[in-house]
């Protein structure tokens, strides 16, 4: 269209030379014999006439192609024959072989061949895919000119895209794996904010989905080539964009040019070609016999919440339903910890970039925020209510649910305790034992926002004072042990205390009791 719409001002001229040639020549040799030089004049029309027969057998083999859907060069003869197809699509001419031409699929660059499962008479879901893939191809590219766009339109019109909704409701934000997708399932409107790829590997009364999100791998039959993968991988997120590769070169590439929310990378070579980095950055393609055994739907699942542990010298997640990849493994503890102690409120992407994934000079690239999150989300799993890591939302806020923290426990502890009648000796106990060594004392790098955003102050705060509680209690009881493992305790949130080191000085040792004999203590 970009084409006709700079040709159009030279388009009468085109018309009237295509009409009015034959004409003009016509005429012209008939009154050649009276012309001063008839031989010069009649050679002349011969070469016009000749070059008016190029020019037509020109627009007649563009004009076939064109209805052939095949690729043609730009010039004035592909916009008469444009024109012409236009015309002639007007009337009842039906485009030739519209349904035995094979399609071809651009993904990331790359042609394909059309997917074996989408020739024929396909399955609704095997529809819903290839017509998904048509979608995000003319999203991107525009309609492709070697394609046969009335084939491609009906496709789309005839395909029942509630299967995409399915098929994420089945996938429910988990990481990989093989579904069953429910015609009476139920159904999730929208789009996938972060790259997710999926194809369709038996398509019987109850088909399969194999799916797989960065970092992840797709389980495809062991019968597979490569090119079928090529042409049954699509991608379900937003934009749709996949690129597939065998040749570490052009993965390289591809992740270097890819847009991080946009764009997925399978890799098709042996995973033990990839490093862990490398891995944790694509999809991976893996091969298996029985596809169907790897449907699970509560692989992932766990009925505990997931818990940050803070109030220790190496934090750590407990509850993880898979280990953090290697290399993303700082960052992901970090990243939990932020959210965990933010979970009551969303989390901007910028703020995670910014804080909590950055440098003090530079902030964190999204490439790296996206990665850390579809690690940390696949490693925190589902549970009843999806993924404990949400899918980021359209204005980029981060959520989590089921992921808390010991310092809140500690926090709400403390504050029972305060509010207790009795002095609140137990929950003191219970908070106090929650701490395992001085706070993130063995790391290294990351954390400023624990000290910036006072959490680290409002921990040594409540720890002062539940030991000094909890040791005043102790003593009034005679528990001078009790008395002095709580100042100790404190001692490991606030090294500093002047009043804990105080404190610890008044507790009476055992000499002082008469229990120093060999039965003592």
């Amino acid at each position: 269209m970009s084409d006709a719409r700079r040709l159009s001002p030279t388009g009468v001229a085109l018309a009237l030379y295509f009409i009015l040639v034959p004409v003009v020549v016509a005429n012209r040799w008939t009154d050649a014999s009276h012309h001063r030089f008839p031989t010069l004049l009649r050679a002349s029309l011969v070469l016009l006439a000749v070059l008016w027969l190029v020019f037509v057998s020109r627009v007649g083999r563009d004009v076939v192609r064109l209805r052939r859907g095949q690729d043609i060069d730009r010039g004035a003869s592909a916009w008469v024959a444009g024109v012409v197809v236009a015309v002639l699509a007007l009337g009842p001419i039906a485009p030739a072989h519209p349904h035995t031409r094979p399609t071809t699929t651009i993904v990331a660059g790359h042609h394909t061949s059309p997917s074996p499962l989408a020739a024929g008479s396909a399955s609704p879901l095997v529809l819903a895919i290839a017509a998904r893939r048509r979608l995000d191809e003319w999203r991107e590219n525009g309609p492709d000119p070697s394609a046969d766009v009335d084939h491609e339109l009906d496709l789309v019109q005839r395909a029942d895209l509630t299967w995409i909704g399915r098929i994420r409701s089945a996938v429910a934000g988990r990481v990989g794996g093989v579904v069953n997708v429910d015609p009476d399932g139920p159904f999730t409107p929208g789009v996938e904010a972060e790259p997710l790829v999926a194809c369709v590997i038996t398509d019987d009364d109850t088909p399969l989905v194999s799916f797989a999100r960065e970092g992840a791998d797709l389980a495809i039959p062991a019968t597979w080539d490569d090119v079928r993968v090529r042409a049954s991988v699509v991608g379900l997120h937003d934009g749709g964009r996949v690129g597939l590769t065998s040749d570490h070169y052009e993965l390289l590439t591809l992740l270097a040019t890819r847009a991080v929310r946009r764009s997925a990378v399978v890799w098709l070579g042996s995973p033990d070609d990839l490093d862990d980095a490398l891995r944790a950055s694509c999809v991976v393609v893996h091969r298996v016999d029985r596809p169907a055994s790897l449907v699970d739907d509560d692989v992932t699942s766990l009925t505990a919440d997931v818990t940050v542990e803070l109030l220790r010298a190496d934090p750590r997640v407990a509850g993880l339903v898979a280990p953090f990849t290697a290399t993303l493994r700082r960052r992901c503890v970090e990243m939990a910890a932020y959210l965990a102690l933010h979970r009551h409120e969303p989390v901007t992407g910028e703020r995670l970039r910014a804080r909590v994934l950055g440098r003090a000079d530079q902030d964190a690239s999204l490439r790296t925020l996206a990665n850390t999150a579809t690690a940390l989300r696949r490693s925190l799993g589902v549970d009843d209510d999806g993924p404990r890591l949400h899918p980021v939302s359209s204005a980029g806020l981060y959520e989590t649910h089921g992921l808390r923290s010991d310092v809140d426990a500690f926090h709400s502890l403390v504050t029972t305790a305060r509010r207790a009648a009795d002095g609140g000796a137990a929950p003191l106990r219970a908070a106090l034992s929650l701490v395992h060594g001085e706070p993130l004392a063995a790391v290294l790098r990351g954390y400023e926002w624990f000290l910036a955003e006072g959490h680290l102050a409002q921990v040594q705060r409540d720890g002062e004072w539940a030991a000094l509680t909890l040791a005043e209690i102790a003593r009034e009881h005679g528990d001078v042990d009790l008395a002095f493992w709580a100042l100790r305790q404190g001692r490991l949130v606030d090294p500093y205390s002047d009043d804990l080191v105080a404190a610890l000085a008044r507790v009476p040792r055992s000499g002082q009791l008469g229990r120093n004999g060999p039965g003592a203590a």
